[in-house]
């Protein structure tokens, strides 16, 4: 399976709202912080992919762990999966 970074960017921008935005306003919210953050961008993360993938029909359970993987690396900041061009 060849990875697509135009379906990560697709995620990320989750039909014209920003998926960071919207998991920085979640975690404020609930005011969580450390683990429980980085599970709420998992758990959002996950939810957004799976949508997109089957929105975009190349839903797959792969698909779905290795999209999922890079847009929550993307969403939590972690480390820069994107290469930037």
């Amino acid at each position: 399976m060849e990875v697509q970074a135009e379906i990560v960017v697709a995620i990320l921008a989750f039909f014209g709202i920003g998926l960071i935005g919207v998991i920085e306003t979640f975690k404020r919210i609930l005011k969580l912080d450390g683990l429980g953050a980085y599970i709420l961008t998992a758990v959002i993360s996950i939810a957004a992919t799976a949508v997109t993938l089957i929105q975009t029909k190349m839903f797959s359970v792969p698909a779905l762990i290795v999209y999922s993987f890079l847009v929550f690396g993307e969403a939590s900041g972690l480390y820069k999966v994107i290469k930037k061009r």
